[in-house]
Parts: structure tokens; C-alpha cells; sequence
């Protein structure tokens, strides 16, 4: 028998969940609650689970004079993050991750005052900024004491990115999205992902994405090592000529040549350190399909 999980649920958070049901005219009975409290709390692991793999740490509480950059998730779902103070004033983002939307709503601004100590269970209001308020915080998440200011930003930025689309992931296992077929990392969906985090429009943002993608491609056909962001270098290796070989079906058991292939030069991608690393903490409870070893390429 399935345990139960909305019950155990803080209060504010099944109001929320019993809310969204309304608004989405669905019937308030318990499979729809238990689906969505299921999802929150899908959620909720994913957060404590990132804010770990990038170095960061909860906190009750952020005065005004603490200048560390941080990330705020509401009862609501929502994520605000916010970077370093410089001097007093910040870089703010607010992605509200709808259950029923492909693309979070998103709120960008700079030069952002924080007006009162940010606590669990209670509002965030800001100035200078669109969002004048956060709704009611559930966790605050922040750098240790010592982090330098561009690594935090770094952090907050990384761990935002993943769990603006990791929430959206786990929103497409509540709703009728994946019904619609919408796909959500295809090159025209992650083109409206940053189109809309960003404020450009879409045509601006293909025309960049195109233009970097088509850069690391001339510098690999150039015969360059093109490092990839974070993901890992990508290159041109020689691979020797082969020779005609004679090889078994495995299905029929009948011989079958293997013809000749001549010496040439073959993409490689070596990933990172940093990407390998990651990818061990990575709980598999999250990937709904991934392969085993023996479906792996040799991309090393």
C-alpha cells in the first residue's frame, strides 16, 4: 500500500496544493492531492539535494547585513535567488514554476535593495525591483561564511538554472504537459527557456546559441581542442585505416564482411572532472530512463 504523504504535509503547503486544484479545475479528492503532494515533495529533495552538490547550506534566517548571495524557496514552489551585495544593492531573480506552464514566469532585476531580515515562514519585500514581495519562504539556502563573491554568485546562478528546470520536470509528472508533447530539452524549447530568463526574444537568442555552436564547430574542424563550458573539451582524434574483416552474426550465426574503412579523423568529446563529479552525487531516484553501463559511449 502506498504511504501517504499530503497529511504530513505543513499546512501551507497543502493550501497551496488544494488552491492550484481549483484553479485548474480539477476535483480536490485524494489521489489529486496525494499526486501533487508527491511532486512538492520530489521537489523539495531535489533542493536539499543541489544546494549540497554546489556547497551551500540552510539557514532560518539572513539579516539585511549579510551580504551573501542566496536562494529562497517558497511554500509556493516558487525560487527567488539573489547574488552578493555590491555594495548594498543586488542582482534578483524570480522564477514562478507553474504546475501547467512549459516556461516559468521569470522577474529579472539589478540594483535590488533587500528591505527586511529574510526568516522561514515569513515574506521577503524588496525595493527598486518588480517583485515587490516572495510569498511565504519555506527554506533559504546561502554560501558558507569565507566564499568568495564570484564563486557565490557562481553557486546561486548553477543551482538556480538546474532547479528552475528540474522543478519543471518534475511538474510534467502531475499535469497533462507531457500529454501536449511538449518536450522540454529540445533546442526550441531551451531556446524559450532563455529567450524569456533572459528578456530577448526568441529569434535574438537562436541567432546567439547558433552562432556559439557553429563557433565550436570551426574550431574543432580547425583542429582545436574547444573547451565546452563546464561540459568538457571537444576535438578531433586520428583514428587508423581498418583493415576488410570477416565477422559472425550473432542473430544468424552466418559470416558477414566487415569492409575496409581508411585512416581519417573522428569527433571526440572528453567531459569534465567537474561534470563526472557531479554526475555520481546525481540520486538516479531522478532519471526516469537512464542507461546502464553497457549503453554507454566511449566519449573518453
Amino acid at each position: 500500500m502506498t504511504e501517504k504523504k499530503f497529511t504530513d504535509l505543513p499546512a501551507r503547503i497543502k493550501t497551496h496544493i488544494e488552491s492550484v486544484l481549483r484553479e485548474t479545475s480539477e476535483t480536490v479528492n485524494e489521489e489529486a492531492t496525494e499526486r501533487y503532494a508527491r511532486a512538492w515533495l520530489d521537489k523539495y529533495e531535489l533542493f536539499q539535494s543541489q544546494i549540497h552538490a554546489v556547497g551551500m547550506e540552510i539557514v532560518e534566517k539572513l539579516a539585511i547585513s549579510d551580504k551573501r548571495a542566496a536562494i529562497l524557496l517558497t511554500y509556493s514552489g516558487s525560487l527567488v535567488s539573489f547574488g552578493t551585495a555590491k555594495p548594498d544593492t543586488r542582482a534578483l531573480e524570480y522564477a514562478s514554476i507553474k504546475f501547467r506552464a512549459d516556461v516559468p514566469d521569470f522577474i529579472t532585476a539589478k540594483g535590488v535593495t533587500i528591505k527586511n531580515e529574510i526568516k522561514q515562514d515569513s515574506i521577503a519585500e524588496f525595493t527598486d525591483c518588480p517583485l515587490k514581495q516572495s510569498s511565504e519562504i519555506y527554506r533559504i539556502a546561502v554560501c558558507p561564511e569565507g566564499t568568495s563573491e564570484t564563486e557565490q554568485d557562481l553557486r546561486v546562478r548553477e543551482a538556480t538554472i538546474f532547479l528552475t528546470n528540474g522543478f519543471i520536470k518534475i511538474n510534467r509528472t502531475v499535469t497533462d504537459i507531457q500529454e501536449r508533447n511538449v518536450e522540454q530539452f529540445t533546442s526550441k524549447a531551451i531556446v524559450s527557456f532563455i529567450s524569456k530568463k533572459h528578456g530577448l526574444t526568441q529569434v535574438a537568442t537562436k541567432a546567439i546559441l547558433d552562432d556559439y555552436l557553429s563557433t565550436i564547430e570551426s574550431g574543432v574542424l580547425l583542429g582545436e581542442r574547444v573547451a565546452v563550458g563546464k561540459l568538457g573539451t571537444l576535438f578531433l582524434k586520428a583514428r587508423s585505416a581498418r583493415q576488410a574483416r570477416v565477422m559472425k552474426n550473432l542473430v544468424t550465426g552466418e559470416d558477414i564482411l566487415v569492409p575496409a574503412k581508411d585512416a581519417c579523423l573522428v569527433p571526440k568529446f572528453s567531459l569534465s572532472k567537474t561534470l563526472k563529479e557531479k554526475a555520481a552525487l546525481v540520486d538516479t531516484a531522478i532519471i526516469a530512463n537512464g542507461q546502464s553501463d553497457e549503453d554507454e559511449d566511449d566519449n573518453d
